[in-house]
């Protein structure tokens, strides 16, 4: 989560590991970035499926109305974002506004749909006891010219801490696009953190997307079969993995330290998907 506990840290890493990409003011650090070296760059995923690249944006800015992403998508790829909102500056209230997505051509872009579940509402039972919104949504075919992303709150300076994150695909499917959701967050401080999708999946060759973040900035590691997508800031990780049987989804996390945590994951067919029943059917 990016506030203003975590505010020095996130201060010198971005000169440590961004040098010149963050600024900071009297203090008041304002960090959005449009880059990420922890991003994919054309990264197999098996099956055809590539993630091509990303970025993120973020920042320790309560009252907020949008937050925007800066990444130019080549026309026709497959985009999935995800974000995430608080709804006051310690997220102790639960979010009541809702997030849109768009981009610098269409506000909404509907050609982005949500999971099943979006917005997930999470809620630690954890020391740090935050309450988010959390959202994954995917565009089968960005339109041509698409530049930047902007995830919006429904009531101006309504939101805080807007965290937006988007990545480019191909290999994915054009219609159809969600199989099953879940999302979770923290009962205890723990090292790791696992998200299971709400059921089992039913499709073959799934990828199963996550947006996953720990209050305290910690590096996140996935486990296998899962790989870093993105990973525009210590603690806040895109996980993915393409996953070739159906059946209950898990991915896990994993950190030095104990930390609060919470997060969503998505299955998301792609162009070689087929129904359980068919490739059962199929079989001599």
């Amino acid at each position: 989560m990016i506030h203003p506990v975590t505010a020095l840290n996130r201060y010198l890493f971005s000169w440590l590991f961004l040098a010149g990409v963050a600024s900071c003011i009297l203090g008041a650090c304002k960090r959005d970035w449009h880059a990420s070296p922890g991003s994919c760059s054309n990264t197999d995923y098996g099956h055809g499926v590539h993630c091509l690249g990303g970025a993120g944006a973020g920042g320790d800015n309560a009252g907020i109305t949008s937050k925007t992403v800066s990444y130019v998508a080549s026309p026709g790829l497959a985009v999935i974002a995800a974000a995430y909102t608080c709804a006051d500056a310690k997220c102790q209230n639960a979010p009541k506004t809702l997030l849109r997505i768009s981009d610098n051509l269409n506000d909404p872009e509907l050609c982005f749909v949500p999971s099943p579940h979006s917005p997930f509402a999470l809620a630690e039972t954890s020391v740090g006891t935050q309450r988010l919104q959390e959202y994954i949504w995917m565009c089968p075919s960005i339109p041509s010219g698409v530049t930047s992303f902007t995830a919006t709150c429904s009531s101006p300076n309504a939101c805080s801490y807007i965290t937006l994150t988007v990545t480019g695909w191909v290999g994915l499917a054009e219609s159809d696009v969600f199989d099953v959701d879940g999302g979770a967050a923290s009962s205890v401080q723990e090292s790791s953190a696992t998200l299971h999708t709400s059921s089992a999946t039913r499709y073959t060759n799934e990828l199963i997307y996550t947006f996953l973040d720990n209050t305290g900035d910690r590096t996140m590691t996935p486990m296998v079969p899962h790989r870093t997508a993105l990973q525009f800031w210590p603690g806040n990780i895109n996980t993915a993995a393409v996953v070739e049987s159906p059946g209950p989804q898990s991915i896990t996390t994993t950190w030095q330290g104990q930390d609060d945590w919470y997060g969503a994951v998505a299955a998301i067919k792609s162009a070689t998907s087929r129904k359980q029943t068919e490739e059962i059917y199929r079989k001599p």
